[in-house]
């Protein structure tokens, strides 16, 4: 099984690459070859890899400076991953989108909406 891992460098992308089962094969990126901010960056990476599953551990993380930032906060945390998810389904592979407690609390007990 392939995985990329977005957001390879940073705390959690590096935790889910040390622990991973030795049946997976890892695929890790950073903005330097999967940039979020540039579809073409993200569609080639994602059909040459050709990888089963995405984990996306990169985000806009620094929340009082995204207030500052939203239109690069939002391409970043939400634009990305779309773009992600559309190469995705054209060719068969899975998204894990991982986020914090900054936008869902874990205190409901109904699934949140988009």
């Amino acid at each position: 099984m392939k995985v990329i891992i977005t957001g390879a460098n940073g705390q959690l992308g590096k935790s889910l690459i040390k622990t991973k089962p030795e049946y997976i094969k890892i695929i890790p990126s950073d903005r330097n070859n999967l940039n979020l901010l540039d579809k073409d960056s993200i569609h080639k990476f994602i059909e040459t890899a050709k990888p089963d599953w995405i984990i996306n551990c990169a985000a806009y993380t620094n929340v009082d400076q995204a207030e500052k930032e939203k239109k690069l906060a939002y391409q970043i945390n939400a634009s990305g991953p779309k773009e992600i998810s559309k190469v995705l389904r054209n060719i068969g592979g899975n998204l894990l989108h991982i986020s914090t407690d900054f936008v869902f609390d874990g205190k409901s007990n109904l699934p949140y909406k988009t």
